[in-house]
């Protein structure tokens, strides 16, 4: 009888559950897992085209100069070293494409064979109705029921068996449609595969044409080594005259703050004192709690905790640019026999360009350094920032600033014709690597 198709129906009904867990599945996993990542991945290779973007421009401020320098060779490697990361990034961003492309032809494959299922269930059913097309059946069931909620019971049946029907047949069309939105979308992200692989191509033609720039750059330069290595000595006194007046003032602004808070501590202890023996009571043990930041008010405390909470997350003191010289001693990437060694990072960016502090704080100094043109010191509780290479200053001592804020404006060699600033951190009289606090992609 049609009435016996009712294990069929639990049957379809699981397969309906089924397909839309397929489909949940298509769009949850390779929809938002794989997107994600692959997002992640472009985000970071288009930051690395536009350090490529300003490598170039600072290239072709140096070039008219025409005179091959240390900065324009730092420059022209970072660019080299930049464009292996974005030929790396491609080649994350394809893996994951790649399995992505996988993963959506199973599902694929998953929905067609599903379809099959349905259109030849669909079609038995059609066939084993017409052969049942009396009406009548219908009715008789109905009416040889035992009693009224028996014939109730099938009355809901037959309605149950009609919505099944028309479940069966939209849930065709719907997986139709979802493999055809399948296929559409693996045409798509096989088509940004072809993208990337030519732009991949593209950095590795551009990435040998660097090479040779910087190989006849390299030869140039390495014939006056040791002009280099003086001018490099000459650096390093300018930078030890710099940290020599930074670390003086550090260590003033340190011990003012430590007698200010002694100073307060003695008067707090005073006052409790007299309170106590006005009130006949035993003068207060006061225990020795200090440490190493314990000169610090209870303000700069909390500003010095929150500068530290936001280690790696702090903005970069400009807009644009890339770091041509890292932190601390090191062997020239290319030049033989050159070793530099940085107090903080130099970072390499456009003429005129505006610096801004990088946190809340207080300007504690500004003051010049042969060499380093002006340089202004801003306190962040125990850390300090440096800001050097600076042709004009908009801050003046005292002043309160915020993230942000304008401090003034980079000078441009004249040598070379770039515009680098050299930026340091400090945690009381410690120098920190600022690549490690400052956000990567800018």
């Amino acid at each position: 009888m049609l009435f016996q198709n009712h294990i069929r129906y639990r049957y379809f009904k699981r397969i309906f559950i089924s397909t839309v867990g397929i489909l949940c599945l298509l769009s949850l996993c390779y929809g938002q897992k794989t997107n994600l990542k692959r997002r992640d991945l472009e985000a970071k290779r288009k930051a690395l085209q536009q350090e490529i973007i300003e490598n170039k421009k600072i290239l072709e401020r140096t070039r008219v100069q025409e005179n091959n320098s240390l900065t324009q060779l730092n420059v022209i490697s970072t660019q080299i070293t930049t464009r292996v990361r974005i030929i790396d990034n491609i080649g994350q961003e394809t893996f994951e494409l790649s399995l992505e492309i996988e993963g959506q032809r199973k599902a694929i494959q998953t929905l067609q064979h599903d379809l099959e299922n349905l259109k030849k269930d669909y079609a038995d059913n059609i066939i084993a109705a017409y052969k049942r097309r009396n009406v009548n059946d219908a009715l008789l069931y109905v009416f040889d029921s035992k009693n009224f909620n028996q014939a109730y019971k099938r009355l809901r049946y037959l309605n149950q068996y009609g919505q099944y029907r028309q479940m069966q047949g939209l849930l065709i069309l719907n997986t139709q449609n979802a493999i055809i939105d399948g296929i559409s979308e693996m045409i798509g992200i096989k088509q940004k595969k072809n993208f990337l692989l030519t732009e991949k191509e593209k950095e590795k033609l551009l990435l040998e044409k660097d090479k040779k720039v910087e190989a006849v750059m390299l030869n140039k330069l390495q014939q006056k080594v040791s002009e280099l290595n003086q001018q490099i000595v000459e650096q390093e006194k300018n930078a030890k005259r710099l940290n020599k007046a930074i670390g003086e003032l550090i260590a003033r602004e340190i011990e003012e703050a430590r007698r200010a808070e002694e100073a307060r501590m003695r008067a707090a202890a005073k006052r409790a004192a007299k309170v106590a023996t006005a009130k006949n009571k035993p003068l207060p043990v006061v225990k020795d709690t200090r440490t190493a930041n314990s000169y610090l008010n209870e303000a700069d405390l909390k500003l010095s905790n929150d500068f530290a909470s936001n280690k790696g997350r702090l903005p970069w003191p400009l807009e644009s640019g890339n770091i041509t010289e890292s932190f601390g001693e090191h062997s020239h990437p290319s030049l033989k026999g050159v070793i530099t060694n940085n107090n903080g990072v130099d970072i390499t960016t456009k003429t005129n360009a505006t610096v801004q502090t990088i946190f809340n704080g207080t300007v504690k100094a500004i003051f010049p350094i042969p060499g380093m043109e002006r340089v202004v010191l801003i306190s962040h509780g125990e850390y300090f920032t440096v800001y050097a290479r600076l042709a004009t200053v908009f801050v003046k001592i005292g002043q309160q600033i915020e993230t942000g804020d304008k401090v003034g404006i980079l000078a441009t060699s004249e040598e070379d014709g770039t515009t680098p600033l050299h930026f340091e951190i400090y945690k009381q009289r410690v120098l920190q690597n600022p690549q490690l606090w400052i956000k990567r992609g800018h």
